[in-house]
């Protein structure tokens, strides 16, 4: 009997995922839990075989969650099922230990694959990230395991404080600079972490809303 946990706050979500987790577990028993607090809750309570876990949850902590996860079963094993963008958020994840990445437009065979796959004990990986995998490698790249990581300390405090939603003028306040200076490090993020607008980079990079002060 395993016994699958699904960690996402849109109850008709939880309900699809359970049906298919259905079809491809069959001896299976399904719990549910709405946010990030109520998934510990649960892992203290019970045995959990397989977390089906969604990123924009109440309370949520981005890639710590793994972690955290992690410290109350050791041997959890972790499906993300996000609709973030999956090339710059899936190796973030993998490498902070969760054993897959499915994005929620994937069809159900490929999600049914991926639930099969990490009970087997073996990672799951989609084709689309294996192809820009092995794009990278034939170019002599490495994927970069945080998008983030190329940034100067002082790019990563304006990238935490534009994704709080302030304006260039009051970051310029706060770090006692020229709004001219923020704007030109503003544009040096948008050009290392390939976005167009703050719209597209609070998509690609939205845990840093939840606790940059931790993460940056």
């Amino acid at each position: 009997m395993h016994h699958i946990l699904i960690i996402d706050d849109h109850p008709m979500v939880s309900i699809g995922v359970q049906a298919l987790v259905k079809t491809v577990l069959e001896n299976s028993t399904i719990s549910f839990a709405y946010s990030f607090q109520e998934g510990l809750d649960a892992l203290a309570r019970t045995h959990v075989d397989l977390m089906i876990l969604d990123l924009a949850i109440p309370g949520s902590r981005g890639p710590e969650m793994i972690g955290a996860y992690r410290n109350v079963q050791p041997d959890l094993k972790i499906l993300v099922f996000s609709g973030r963008d999956e090339l710059s958020n899936a190796p973030i994840y993998l490498h902070r230990g969760a054993n897959g990445f499915l994005h929620k437009n994937s069809f159900d065979a490929e999600a049914a694959k991926a639930i099969l796959t990490i009970m087997e004990n073996k990672k799951y990986v989609s084709p689309k990230l294996k192809e820009a995998m092995l794009s990278n490698l034939m170019e002599g790249k490495a994927m970069q395991p945080d998008p983030v990581a190329s940034l100067t300390p002082r790019e990563r405090e304006v990238l935490s404080l534009l994704l709080t939603g302030k304006w260039l003028k009051s970051i310029a306040d706060e770090l006692n600079v020229k709004i001219s200076t923020v704007g030109t490090q503003k544009n040096r993020i948008f050009k290392k972490l390939n976005v167009d607008n703050i719209v597209d980079l609070a998509r690609k990079f939205w845990y840093l809303e939840e606790s940059s002060a931790d993460h940056l």
